[in-house]
């Protein structure tokens, strides 16, 4: 039926579909990720495990295989009904005709150009390419949001353009150079590393005779290549290029014609070298270099991991880097460099180190997958019988590494850390000591001159005693000598036997390195002297340059003018810019320690009151932030105080309109400010932050961070002996806020007796009603609906007594939720009309967003359709103006239910499935089930029993283990309803009489009357 209905599917860019003629949409991104794997595979059976796997990755929701069928389900709904997906033994297979898949039409295309290439028939070849080039629109799979897919997708693209070199070695062979110009200027844009296509632009340019433009594409690929990967061009552009610049008269020939490649990424490029410059000074380490050296130039060799370690200062990475330099002969396939950065505060990651060494490896964006275990595969499959060397350089322990190694005995990999490592498996350990006095001096001589270090051979060596003859220390002397050529050695000497540097033990330890920095630190500015003391201080692993602002009490552009100076003497370092635009700094650790060190000395500047004066900026533009945020839940109404201009200025500029990305860029600082805070004393700021976190860690589903930071709040609270009783229920009730997100209830529960009895003891009644409101809702999602109203009857007590009107809002729509379950519709209305004009009054749409949804639901439990349709749409305008997806989400659903009950099946299904798309990406089982449910009754209108009552059961299944009662209670409805469409009768009483108990025994008793109808009414009609 698929090729009757002329269907047309298109993967090479942007999946595409046709029928007719006519483009098929496909709004859901699972339907496009679950059609392309599919398609990928025509006519072969895709496994279920597999489609999981591509369309979840490593994370599937709970009941995938069932969520996954009703993907199925929904894409042949918009394949408009064909039968060009079939249900086959384990999986799931689509037949397609080949002439109507671009993918298929391309390879058959390549195909019968590698047969005309056989025969001899170059114009045939040539002619065939083009056409099989003319198909794509773009990179493979564009836009598809799926790690399983992108190897796939790389490798098409990999096809494409090995296809493109293959047609232009035609052309060029054809004498066609002239008009193949212009497309190669654009392939060389699309593709600047790859060195096929600039090889080709240069020979047309010359053939052409254009001998400048030829030379200057030279040039180009030359930057290009040395900017991104650090290499000369490859022996073919070489000499091109001489050939070019002799002005031969001879075409410069084309090199021997290959196959297309079918791999997945780009081949490693012979010769390939990533390693650092060798250290022009290197000197002794004999053994130790021979050691290497033999070890890693021995043929047939078991693949071993070499680890150098040694102190800080100790030479590792010089080491390393000069005996990479003298084996890149035997490592011919690429010799690659990596700073692990084991000794700062956030060491690299293995799935950031695998990344950066797929990208090394020639390996496009596109195709390196996101989950660490897949990296891992597809790294090795790189390196596979291939001789690499890999530098892992300042490796923080084995778990770092393990993952980086190369999978097969043809690769080598050099390992440097502080640490032993002695947990890698068959690691053979060379470790540093400090440097013989001779070899100390060699270093000297090489790095400042002989002369200088002859004629003062008792002030060198004094040099190299005060700096513990270790390489890093002496090479920081070495450079300041070289830089005041001026100077004498004994001058030096001198600075190096100041007070600062008499330690009895100056080999141990990274004593000479402190030293080292000292006199940096001695040739600032006081206030640049201050801000780095200061700064030293803060925990945070990076920082903006503002942060120099409240530290010093000065503008935003001395700051940045201090932070910069820093950078200028090498105490600070430059790490990048945020998604803000922001650059961001941070300290190595052990100027974090030497700043500390300095800051002792300076009693004067109370660090104490600066760094609290930096976490206040940091509390108040929390709290602005997470004011324009969505909010879920019970929650303080603590006033925001901005507290300086800095505060207000910063605001406006950062925060103000990017509030999520705000928190993005600055979260993991955040966190180490609640830590900090608290160690400080600091009990109100801590529990401030950590309050003003709670929203956006909600909106990203980050209840492990958020988690995280309100146990560490609480820990230390606890560990100072003398909590602040306020700022302990403060975190309290933000972790029975989140713990009540993931439904855990009982624990929640816990954490808002606790927050309630923390603010009765600290004299807050408004907190103390917001903990009673907390304890109530965990009663109401519980379906303990008197329990809950007498809780917040309490609230309300609270709130009233302390005039909190966004609190008594809130209590005011709960109090309305819980006497519309039980059918009091009258006191419903009248709490939830108080709630409307309250939220008039005080402007806050969030609160007006509650109380007009309150109010929809209350309609249409009184059948009144019109009207709560009205009000659930206003509702879903105000969730969308304030931009919070997972509350849109919910009112779609509830639309849909109000439509459905209106007749309006259509637009019900197009709100449910936008809902569902949003809730299973989220892995948000709640509403998945939910959505599930009103499928299944879209279905049972549509006259589809089977598929409604399959839905239904799951919807069943999925509330069952949620200890959400009244969830359950209405999957058994809809089950209820299936059953009897079905002619199982008494299957369907069964499920009815369950779903009466369970809303009965949750205080649901208005929909527990509404099922009993039904049941009637079915006994009635018999």
């Amino acid at each position: 039926m698929g090729v009757e209905h002329h269907w047309d599917f298109r993967l090479l860019g942007p999946l595409r579909v046709d029928c007719a003629g006519r483009h098929v949409a496909l709004r859901s991104a699972k339907q496009q990720v679950l059609l392309a794997a599919l398609l990928l595979r025509a006519g072969d059976v895709v496994s279920t495990d597999e489609l999981i796997d591509t369309l979840w990755g490593e994370r599937p929701p709970g009941g995938a295989r069932s969520t996954l069928q009703a993907h199925v389900m929904r894409l042949r709904r918009s394949l408009r009904g064909g039968d060009l997906i079939s249900t086959a033994q384990g999986g799931y297979v689509i037949r397609v005709d080949p002439a109507h898949l671009d993918v298929s039409r391309f390879h058959e295309l390549r195909w019968q150009a590698a047969t005309a290439a056989e025969t001899g028939d170059r114009e045939q070849e040539a002619r065939l390419l083009t056409e099989a080039l003319t198909l794509w629109r773009g990179p493979a799979l564009a836009g598809l949001d799926s790690e399983r897919l992108r190897p796939a997708a790389a490798g098409l693209d990999e096809q494409r353009w090995a296809t493109a070199e293959r047609r232009n070695d035609m052309e060029l062979e054809l004498g066609r150079h002239d008009q193949l110009i212009d497309e190669l200027g654009v392939l060389v844009t699309e593709q600047p590393l790859r060195e096929r296509f600039w090889a080709q632009l240069m020979r047309a340019l010359h053939l052409s005779g254009r001998q400048a433009q030829a030379l200057d594409a030279y040039r180009r690929a030359s930057e290009v290549l040395a900017e991104e990967l650090g290499v000369d061009p490859n022996a073919e552009l070489r000499e091109l290029h001489l050939a070019v610049l002799a002005d031969s008269t001879e075409p410069v020939s084309a090199p021997v014609r290959r196959a297309p490649p079918e791999s997945a990424s780009e081949p490693i490029r012979e010769g390939l070298c990533h390693l650092p410059p060798a250290v022009a000074d290197f000197s002794g380490r004999e053994a130790d270099v021979e050691l290497l050296h033999s070890a890693l130039a021995a043929e047939g060799r078991c693949f071993r991991v070499h680890t150098i370690t040694g102190q800080g200062g100790a030479g590792k990475t010089s080491l390393a880097v000069h005996v990479a330099h003298r084996v890149r002969e035997h490592h011919p396939d690429g010799q690659f460099y990596l700073d692990l950065r084991g000794t700062e505060p956030n060491p690299v990651r293995p799935a950031e180190a695998l990344d950066r060494l797929l990208r090394g490896l020639g390996t496009p964006g596109s195709a390196i997958p996101t989950s660490l275990d897949h990296r891992i595969d597809l790294y090795r499959e790189r390196l596979a019988d291939r001789r690499v060397l890999v530098i892992l350089d300042n490796a923080a322990d084995e778990a770092q590494v393990r993952p980086l190694l190369p999978g097969t005995s043809a690769s080598s990999m050099l390992v440097t850390s502080r640490g032993v490592l002695a947990g890698l498996e068959a690691a053979q350990v060379v470790r540093l000591d400090v440097l013989p006095l001779e070899d100390a001096l060699e270093l000297l001589r090489q790095a400042v001159g002989e002369a200088r270090v002859a004629a003062e051979p008792e002030a060198a060596a004094g040099i190299a005693e005060y700096c513990g003859r270790l390489p890093l220390a002496l090479r920081v002397a070495a450079a300041r000598l070289v830089a005041r050529p001026h100077w004498r050695l004994a001058q030096l000497a001198s600075r190096l036997s100041d007070e600062r540097r008499r330690f009895d033990e100056l080999r141990v330890g990274d004593l000479d390195v402190r030293a080292s920095l000292a006199s940096s630190y001695d040739g600032l500015e006081a206030r640049e002297r201050c801000a780095f003391r200061l700064l030293s201080l803060q925990d945070a692993p990076d920082f903006p340059a503002w942060v120099a602002a409240p530290l010093l009490g000065v503008g935003l552009e001395r700051a940045e003018d201090v932070v910069e100076a820093l950078v200028d003497a090498r105490l600070v370092e430059y790490v990048g810019r945020d998604a803000l635009g922001q650059a961001r700094y941070r300290l190595h650790d052990l100027l974090r320690v030497f700043g500390r060190e300095a800051a002792e000395g300076e009693h004067a500047e109370h660090p104490g009151s600066r760094i609290g004066a930096l976490f206040e900026v940091w509390r108040e533009l929390a709290e602005r932030a997470n004011a324009a945020l969505p909010q879920h839940g019970p929650r303080l109404h603590d006033a925001p105080q901005v507290i300086s201009g800095t505060a207000r200025t910063l605001g406006s500029r950062l925060v103000d309109g990017n509030e999520a990305a705000w928190f993005d860029a600055e979260w993991h600082g955040l966190r180490a400010v609640v830590e900090q805070s608290v160690q400080l004393g600091l009990h109100d700021q801590a529990a401030r932050i950590a309050a003003a976190s709670a929203a956006f860690c909600d909106l990203r589903a980050r209840f492990d961070d958020w988690d995280r930071v309100n146990d560490i709040g609480v820990a230390e609270l606890r560990r100072g002996g003398d909590a602040d009783p306020r700022a302990e229920a403060v975190l309290l009730l933000q972790r029975g806020l989140l713990r009540g997100r993931q439904h855990r209830f009982d624990e929640a529960a816990a954490d808002f007796e606790r927050a309630r009895d923390g603010f009765t003891r600290a004299g807050d009644a408004a907190g103390a009603g917001h903990a009673w409101h907390g304890i109530g809702w965990m009663h109401e999602w519980q379906g303990r609906q008197d329990a809950a109203r007498l809780c917040h009857q309490r609230a309300m007590a609270n709130l009233v007594d302390v005039g909190d009107p966004q609190g008594k809002l809130e209590v005011l729509c709960s109090l309305g939720a819980i006497e519309r379950r039980s059918g009091a519709f009258d006191v419903s209305a009248d709490l939830l009309d108080r709630a409307c004009r309250l939220a008039e009054c005080e402007s806050d749409k969030q609160a007006r967003l509650a109380a007009v949804l309150e109010r929809g639901r209350l309609h249409q439990a009184m059948g009144e359709v019109a009207e709560a349709r009205r009000l659930v749409e206003e509702s879903l305008a105000l969730a969308q103006g304030l931009h919070d997806p997972d509350m849109t989400a919910n009112i779609r659903l509830l639309l849909a239910d109000i439509q459905l009950m209106a007749g309006s099946t259509e637009a019900a299904r197009e709100q449910i499935d936008r809902a569902l798309a949003f809730f299973e990406e989220k892995g948000e089982r709640v509403g998945s089930a939910w959505a599930w449910r009103l499928l299944a009754e879209v279905a049972l209108v549509s006259g589809d029993t089977g598929t409604g009552l399959e839905l239904a059961e799951r919807a069943v299944a999925a509330t069952a283990g949620l200890h959400l009662p009244h969830e359950y209670a209405r999957a058994l409805r809809q089950q209820g309803r299936g059953l009897a469409l079905a002619g199982r009768l008494e299957e369907a009483e069964r499920s009815r009489r369950m779903a009466v108990a369970v809303f009965e025994e949750s205080g649901f008793h208005s929909e527990a009357a509404a099922v009993r109808g039904e049941s009637e009414r079915l006994a009635a009609d018999r």
